[in-house]
């Protein structure tokens, strides 16, 4: 039944700032004042639908970015989309990225789906033959390409990918290298301004 003037004046508050509150049953209870700087909360999981509770914080940044360390160049072989590995952790602040296994993954952790901005970058040993590639992969999906035919210049070729994607829990991002000089072809030697891979969260 409804909560009238009469239940709740029937109800005795123990403390200072305790609240007569309806219940599951539709009977008044006592709902005993939280702790300080607690806020009061909706839970339907409680018998009144109400809880203190400490209040949200602020959004908390969420991501991860790595790149090869230096002295670990990688070779690409010809014709042959290629997952670029990664040893070296700039950020990661919720277990996204492992240095020892499947070390070209960034996954998306427990709790963490959403979307994602995402960026890939390879760069290449200098070379004047055939096309370079950055190719962003969702799982074993293709998310974005970027090729680039300038392939001779004095300092090599770098390439870049940028996608928003919208990942779950389990899902990975990869950045795949692909060139097509002819033979083999290895990336530049390692360091944060060369082959690079982030997923930075959005929103859910």
């Amino acid at each position: 039944m409804p909560i009238t003037k009469a239940t709740a004046s029937s109800i005795a508050p123990a403390a200072k700032g305790d609240l007569v509150v309806g219940s599951a049953t539709n009977d008044a209870s006592v709902l005993a004042v939280g702790s300080a700087n607690q806020v009061l909360t909706v839970d339907s999981s409680t018998a009144t639908g109400l809880k203190w509770a400490a209040p949200a914080s602020g959004a908390s940044f969420v991501g991860c970015a790595v790149y090869k360390g230096s002295g670990t160049a990688q070779t690409i072989n010809n014709t042959t989309t290629t997952i670029i590995e990664f040893n070296t952790e700039l950020f990661d602040t919720d277990g996204f990225h492992s240095t020892t296994t499947n070390t070209g993954r960034i996954t998306i952790p427990a709790g963490k789906a959403g979307k994602y901005l995402v960026y890939g970058r390879v760069s290449y040993l200098d070379n004047a033959t055939g096309v370079r590639a950055a190719r962003l992969f969702k799982n074993e999906d293709n998310l974005a390409d970027l090729f680039s035919a300038n392939a001779g210049t004095p300092y090599g070729g770098t390439v870049e990918a940028t996608a928003i994607a919208s990942l779950a829990e389990g899902d990975y991002v990869t950045v795949r290298a692909f060139q097509s000089s002819g033979g083999s072809l290895n990336t530049q030697n390692g360091g944060v301004l060369y082959d690079f891979l982030f997923a930075i969260y959005l929103g859910a």
